[in-house]
């Protein structure tokens, strides 16, 4: 049997956990999510070892077939890829997406280069940073919307996120600058947001779920960083039975989804503009909360899948494949 490492924030890391949950959103990750998926491995046998400190991979990594890492930052600029690319040192399969490509869609400028490059509508952006702000003139007309370019974890989102003026959006740039993040400037969509989660499979052919829809209480019908994690009240997740949207969604998702492999899951994100009713690519999010109460998960649980635990098993089987097809070209 491969030996996995498993490897999240609040996974314990030699029997301990190392820095215990501190806020209601990290107390909603431990819980719901990086805990669940120690319980499925548990109950299912797998023979399997956690870790929060990326130091133990490092002392560790001979003892491993498989590593699955849900860490979305590390405390240093571009960390998403740190961990894939220590595993393709080592030479170890691993579960998610390789560097080039968590690289790629975790830029959320580039993962719109390529959308405009597949034909699919974005809004209009500009990227800034500490070194580079913005200009004093807009370069595309208001109103906008400032989160940081890097990453898929909504820090700092809300609704100040949201700037009538491109004065307003300067100044909430500068507040991520303060941090050393830089950011993306949008041209804001009122409308709806849409998540399509994606998930691959051993034959190539992936699986996609029902898209569903978010409705916030916030101004612009933004989304909090800790509604998101559900620390405060006001938003709420809808599957969406508009066979049309579906359809149109799905289809863009895959065309996308395709182009960004080796690719384990995603979930693709778009707004559909409130008066015309086109999707507008807006981001993609390679290692979403694959939590119990997280949208990608009860996504696939409507469609696909019957359990939770049957979904883990499944995304870690996807990881497993790998190793089997290696140690089968090892053999003589």
């Amino acid at each position: 049997m491969s030996k996995i490492l498993f490897l999240a924030q609040f996974a314990p890391t030699n029997g301990k956990i190392l820095v215990p949950p501190q806020t209601p959103e990290e107390e909603f990750y431990a819980t719901t999510y990086h805990w669940k998926i120690i319980d499925v491995l548990t109950k299912l046998n797998y023979d399997f070892d956690t870790a929060s400190d990326v130091n133990y991979l490092i002392m560790n990594h001979d003892k491993y077939q498989l590593v699955w890492s849900v860490y979305n930052r590390l405390g240093f600029r571009n960390s998403e890829i740190f961990i894939q690319s220590l595993c393709e040192f080592y030479n170890i399969k691993y579960i998610g997406a390789t560097p080039n490509v968590r690289a790629l869609v975790e830029d959320k400028s580039m993962s719109k280069q390529l959308s405009e490059h597949l034909g699919i509508k974005t809004a209009p952006w500009v990227v800034a940073s500490k070194e580079y702000p913005l200009p004093h003139i807009p370069p595309f007309p208001g109103p906008y919307f400032v989160k940081p370019r890097f990453g898929s974890a909504s820090i700092n989102i809300d609704e100040s996120s949201f700037c009538q003026t491109w004065d307003d959006a300067i100044r909430k740039s500068e507040c991520y600058f303060i941090n050393n993040i830089d950011v993306i400037v949008e041209k804001y969509i009122k409308g709806l947001c849409y998540g399509v989660s994606i998930l691959n499979s051993v034959e190539g052919q992936a699986l996609i779920a029902p898209p569903h829809y978010t409705i916030s209480n916030k101004t612009g019908n933004i989304m909090t960083y800790s509604q998101k994690r559900f620390a405060e009240d006001g938003m709420s997740r809808y599957t969406s039975d508009d066979k049309s949207i579906n359809t149109q969604l799905q289809y863009l998702s895959n065309k996308y989804f395709q182009e960004m492999q080796p690719c384990d899951y995603a979930r693709i994100d778009f707004i559909l503009e409130e008066e015309s009713g086109i999707p507008y690519f807006l981001e993609v999010n390679v290692l979403m909360n694959l939590g119990i109460r997280g949208g990608f998960v009860n996504s696939f649980l409507e469609n696909h899948f019957n359990t939770y635990d049957e979904l883990i098993n499944y995304i870690l089987q996807l990881g497993l494949s790998r190793v089997d097809k290696t140690n089968s070209a090892s053999k003589p």
